[in-house]
C-alpha cells in the first residue's frame, strides 16, 4: 500500500493544483474551469477536516509475484532455465537464489536499465543480453 497525501493545508489557495496532480492528469487539469479545482480543494479540505491526511492505494506487484512464480516452478524437475525480460532490482533475490540452485537463468534488458543488484549476478553465471544488441542481430 501506497500513502498518498491529501493534505492540503500548505495550498497557497484554493485553486492552486499541487495536491490534485498526484491524481489527475496534468493535461486534463488544465482543461478544468477553476470552479472545478476549488470544488475538488474544497473536498479534500473538508476530509481533512475529518481526520482524512492521505489516502491509501494498492501498488502493483506484478514483478514481486512473477518472482515468487519463478521460485514456485523452478521446483518442477523439467524446467532447466528462465529468461527473464527487465533489468528490475526486485528480481536480484529470485534470480540469485534459482542460480543457486543450479538453474540456467538469462536475463534480456536495455544496457542502462539494469540493476547492478542484477549485474552483480553475472558472476553467479547470470547470463545477461543487451536488448538493443539482439535487435541489431536480428534487423541489422
Amino acid at each position: 500500500m501506497i500513502r498518498l497525501s491529501i493534505d492540503v493545508s500548505s495550498l497557497a489557495s484554493n485553486t492552486a493544483t499541487n495536491i490534485l496532480c498526484n491524481f489527475i492528469n496534468g493535461e486534463l487539469l488544465r482543461q478544468l474551469k477553476v470552479e472545478s479545482v476549488e470544488y475538488l480543494n474544497q473536498q479534500l479540505w473538508d476530509l481533512n477536516k475529518q481526520g482524512i491526511k492521505f489516502i491509501e492505494h494498492m501498488k502493483c506487484n506484478f514483478d514481486v509475484e512473477i518472482g515468487v512464480q519463478m521460485l514456485l516452478d523452478h521446483h518442477i524437475k523439467m524446467v532447466e532455465g528462465f529468461c527473464l525480460w527487465s533489468g528490475d532490482s526486485d528480481f536480484a533475490d529470485p534470480l540469485s537464489q534459482l542460480l543457486q540452485d543450479g538453474k540456467k537463468v538469462s536475463l534480456f534488458a536495455t544496457a542502462r536499465r539494469i540493476a547492478s543488484e542484477l549485474s552483480e549476478l553475472s558472476k553467479d553465471d547470470l547470463a545477461i543480453y543487451e536488448i538493443k544488441k539482439i535487435r541489431e542481430f536480428i534487423a541489422p
